[in-house]
């Protein structure tokens, strides 16, 4: 069996049948300038000549030859050049001597107007030194008139001359065509011996590759091995192309630099005269970017899935939640004199509320649609801030080290959700590395070039700040590595991770505008590199808002709407420890009627904002503000108020005020009398 290598780098050209129209076009090409197609119409003759006797003469010999004629009989200089301008012709008789010019200046008018016409001189004046001096002139040929029998042959030779000539014009200039089509064309283009070694490539294939002409001709195509495929891959690649048929898939190559690129790719074989095959020819299209594309477009799909079931998650375990640690509350401040041990077990009962509140925060996070708090930042600050947190998240045998860029680096950010991504992403590092390491947190300002952008799918220009933490942790895998920010994709053990993490912080990245890069080497460690767009300093860094004390109770009179009965038996029973009265509703319909009975009494409207029987939270709330301007309104959900459409913008309109559950049981009287509180 013939030994063939098993690696070479085409890519994956774009039709099939292409070699059959391109192996024999040379021979086709010859054969077609060796035999032109005859002319199937009357030849088109202008004859020069002051006898009109022997101009007849002419015409009778060439017809009784058998061609058909248009004969044109010009007498002197002035029409002949008339002629010329007038009509193509497909062969020019002209005499040698005449009275208003000679044969010699016929010839150079008509070689200026129609340099390829065959011309002939005819005379019966014609010296050896004068047929010379025409032929030199650019005459096809000449007759003495004495020798009639030499005009018929000597016409036939120059109009199949003629033609030739004019059928090779044209097959060199399609040739010329063509090379330059090959040599300007977009797409990658190589040609190689059965063996695999190139032969010619175009200068779209130095561009794509990174070599040039003089480093790949005479060179094997394996010089372009990515690794990425495996012997049946290129095994499959050979057997098809010596079978003769054409080969087409997608490949990744190596360009000189040592960086990877996808290619679309058509392998035809090409035949010889013999119809053995000689070359193969390759067109290649660089997919590269379209492929990212496509990798960020299914990410796309899964986040807005994961969005999606976040969104129908939220509002009902988000309700679960608020009656789990609202009970537990509910016990703690009213025993006052409750065991230790009881006590503990509802602490844990809160705690753990709180960590699934967490957990859906997460996922509100992922999907970018949790309520985002934008103002600037000091990301070095935010850092500063959380270093005890992060020093206690991890353990003695990790060495945590900060190393913060020259000068403020300002981002425009929601500070909550810039602390969850450095907590998550530390977190992620101490569990790749349980033996210890070190572990390194560093911001630095930095410009992003074109040229990079261009290299980098998703990064742009421009001016950035990048957070980076590194740890020297086991790595993760190659074949793990472009899967790490899907939701709920893990390597932990079962009970050790959720898999929402990195994808939490792909998400609040995103939504932040930015864009992450990971580098990671197995056993060696990983690094995860954020970009945030940077922002001059601000004039004057806006302080955190102090929090005011606010009174925990009250009189007034609440109307309360809520269609989950535990949710709002356990908020009915919380405003009224505190003194509030409190009329329920369980949806928009028994809250007209409630409030038709008491809207002098009512002073505030608690309502949920997604709610069954047609009336939404804020239509409810349009209803009654419309009766009673001067109603206070709080609103309270599992979804944010960006998911619920347009009621952001309602809720700052109507100066009402927003609680996402859940929520402990203190910041819902704080809120509760903060709203009652708003002048």
């Amino acid at each position: 069996m013939q030994n063939i290598p098993l690696q070479t780098p085409f890519p994956p050209p774009g039709g099939k049948g292409q070699g059959e129209g391109q192996r024999d076009l040379g021979k086709r090409l010859l054969l077609e300038a060796e035999n032109p197609a005859p002319i199937d119409r009357p030849l088109r003759i202008l004859h020069l000549e002051d006898e009109p006797d022997y101009s007849d003469l002419v015409k009778g010999m060439l017809q009784q030859a058998g061609l058909q004629l248009e004969m044109t009989l010009v007498g002197n200089y002035a029409d002949f050049l008339a002629a010329l301008e007038k009509n193509e012709f497909d062969i020019i008789l002209a005499d040698y001597s005449l009275p208003t010019c000679t044969g010699i200046q016929a010839l150079q008018a008509a070689r200026e107007k129609h340099p390829d016409t065959p011309f002939l001189l005819v005379s019966g004046m014609l010296g050896e030194q004068a047929a010379i001096e025409g032929l030199k002139r650019g005459a096809t040929d000449y007759v003495l008139k004495q020798w009639p029998d030499r005009l018929v042959p000597a016409v036939r030779r120059a109009l199949q001359e003629a033609r030739e000539r004019a059928h090779r014009k044209r097959v060199e200039a399609s040739l010329r065509l063509q090379s330059a089509a090959l040599e300007s064309a977009a797409n990658a283009m190589v040609i190689t011996d059965r063996a695999g070694t190139v032969t010619w490539a175009n200068p779209a294939f130095t561009r794509l590759t990174g070599y040039s002409t003089q480093e790949i001709v005479g060179q094997s195509t394996n010089l372009l091995k990515s690794g990425r495929h495996g012997q049946a891959f290129y095994q499959d690649l050979w057997e098809t192309i010596m079978a003769g048929r054409v080969w087409c898939a997608e490949l990744v190559n190596r360009r000189k630099d040592g960086s990877l690129y996808t290619e679309d790719c058509t392998i035809t074989p090409v035949r010889d005269h013999s119809g053995d095959i000689s070359h193969f020819i390759a067109v290649k299209q660089d997919i590269t970017a379209r492929k990212e594309l496509e990798s960020q477009l299914r990410q796309a799909q899964k986040m807005e899935a994961i969005g999606q079931l976040a969104g129908g998650v939220a509002h009902d375990f988000n309700n679960l939640l608020v009656v789990i640690r609202g009970n537990a509350e509910l016990v703690l401040m009213s025993a006052l004199h409750l065991a230790d041990e009881p006590r503990e077990c509802l602490n844990q009962i809160t705690a753990a509320a709180e960590r699934a509140a967490n957990l859906t925060r997460q996922l509100l996070a992922f999907s970018r649609k949790q309520s985002m708090l934008s103002r600037p930042l000091d990301l070095n600050g935010v850092i500063a801030n959380l270093t005890g947190m992060l020093r206690r998240l991890i353990s003695e045998n990790i060495k945590l080290q900060f190393v913060y860029g020259a000068g403020e680096a300002f981002v425009q950010a929601d500070a909550g959700m810039m602390e969850q991504v450095l907590v998550n992403l530390v977190v992620n590092a101490r569990d790749a590395m349980p033996s210890g390491g070190q572990l390194l947190v560093t911001t630095r300002k930095t410009t992003v070039e074109e040229t990079y952008a261009r290299a980098h799918p998703e990064a742009r220009a421009g001016e950035f700040v990048c957070l980076s933490v590194a740890d020297a942790g086991t790595g993760i895998l190659p074949e793990h590595l472009p899967h790490i920010f899907e939701p709920f994709f893990t390597t932990k053990e079962p009970g050790k991770g959720t898999g929402l993490g990195l994808a939490t912080v792909y998400g609040i990245v995103k939504q932040h505008q930015g864009w992450l890069e990971v580098s990671s080497r197995v056993g060696q460690g990983t690094t995860f590199e954020i970009f945030l767009p940077a922002i001059p300093p601000p004039l004057a860094t806006p302080a955190s808002p102090g929090a005011e004390p606010a009174p925990r109770g009250g009189a007034e009179t609440i109307l309360l709407v809520e269609d989950d009965l535990a949710v709002r038996s356990l908020t009915r029973r919380v405003l009224e420890t505190s003194g509030y009265r409190v009329w329920e509703a369980a949806n928009g319909v028994q809250a007209l009627e409630l409030w038709r009975r008491h809207p002098a009494e009512i002073r505030l409207l608690v309502t949920d904002m997604v709610m069954p029987d047609g009336i939404t939270g804020r239509e409810l709330a349009e209803r009654l503000l419309a009766e009673k301007p001067g109603l206070k309104v709080l609103f309270i959900s599992g979804y944010t108020p960006d998911v619920a459409g347009r009621d952001t913008e309602f809720i700052r309109r109507s100066k009402s005020c927003f609680l996402q559950k859940p929520y402990p049981s203190n910041l819902l009287l704080e809120t509760v009398r903060h709203c009652l509180d708003e002048p």
